[in-house]
């Protein structure tokens, strides 16, 4: 009878997370992405003025809460919160809950 030992159970996890890394593919950009990318112009932007910007523009609804913040607010920072984990944004700061501000990777500017 072969017996796995508990060093084993670890290593077989090693190789599934090594294969897994190995077939990570970045998905394609959406179209609101692409849209947030393009107005990413400027060293640092806020989320808010960020959602200005595509109200203007056209590419998200001039939607409101009662407190006058876009109701694409949040959808806007999920993406740009996706931007920092890819490694292209760095997160500045959270001004007391109202915005949050961003601020473009030097190697992102270089490209």
């Amino acid at each position: 009878m072969n017996q796995i030992s508990f060093e084993d159970l670890f290593e077989e996890e090693k190789e599934k997370v090594e294969v897994a890394e190995v077939s990570k593919i970045p998905a394609p950009l959406s179209p609101l992405q692409k849209d947030i990318l393009e107005l990413i112009d400027s060293e640092e932007i806020s989320a808010l003025e960020l959602c200005e910007r595509l109200i203007r523009s056209g590419k998200i609804p001039d939607e409101r809460f009662t407190t006058n913040k876009p109701k694409a607010y949040g959808q806007v920072c999920l993406i740009l919160e996706g931007f920092v984990k890819e490694g292209k944004l760095i997160f500045i700061k959270n001004d007391e809950k109202r915005d949050r501000v961003y601020k473009l990777k030097e190697e992102v500017l270089d490209v």
